[in-house]
């Protein structure tokens, strides 16, 4: 696991993607969080939060999001580290296609497909873990809603964190800003559900 460890992390760093992909796991998790939040008040909101179906939707938007990932990530991922190839042969006047810096840029685009991909279904099956618990009787079903929305927030918030320490701005301030995001999401939905009734 080590060495497995230690040569994605020898292809980021030779692809100089390392940066990119933090950032980017980032924001797939996050999307991964808002989805699956989105869905279990949706659910809530219009009286239909059985824990077998908030379950069923939530995993079923969490593999969408992780096999779209992979497909649409890598095709982005590929098209961009070919551009980066050519301005390094561009620049070097010498052609890299095979040598250590050109297979890494080849293998980058796969690894980060798969862990951006990765980081939306975990986060969010994480989500939805509470309802998984309610199923196998850890949980009571009246105790899953607000298990799940305290998960998406700490999440949300976590995330945030992240995100601060990678651009430099202050880690809670940032934390605040991301699940102020979740805290939004909660009030409009609640206020659409006034407006439009069973909608």
């Amino acid at each position: 696991m080590k060495a497995l460890r230690n040569r994605v992390a020898k292809i980021l760093r030779y692809s100089r993607s390392e940066e990119y992909s933090r950032k980017y796991v980032v924001m797939n998790a996050f999307d991964g969080v808002m989805t699956v939040l989105g869905i279990i008040l949706g659910s809530q909101l219009i009286g239909n939060g059985n824990p077998a179906g908030v379950l069923g939707a939530g995993i079923g938007a969490s593999l969408a999001m992780g096999i779209s990932g992979v497909s649409g990530t890598y095709m982005a991922e590929k098209a961009e580290h070919e551009r980066k190839v050519k301005e390094i042969e561009e620049a070097m006047l010498k052609e890299i296609k095979g040598t250590v810096i050109g297979e890494a840029h080849m293998k980058a685009a796969l690894i980060n497909a798969l862990v951006y991909a990765l980081a939306a279904l975990v986060a969010g099956l994480v989500v939805v873990s509470p309802y998984a618990l309610t199923l196998i009787g850890v949980l009571s079903e009246s105790a899953a809603f607000p298990a799940s929305i305290a998960t998406a927030f700490l999440l949300l918030f976590v995330l945030g964190v992240f995100l601060g320490r990678i651009s430099g701005e202050r880690l809670m301030i940032s934390g605040a800003k991301a699940l102020g995001v979740g805290v939004a999401t909660l009030i409009l939905l609640m206020l659409l559900n006034l407006i439009l009734p069973g909608a």
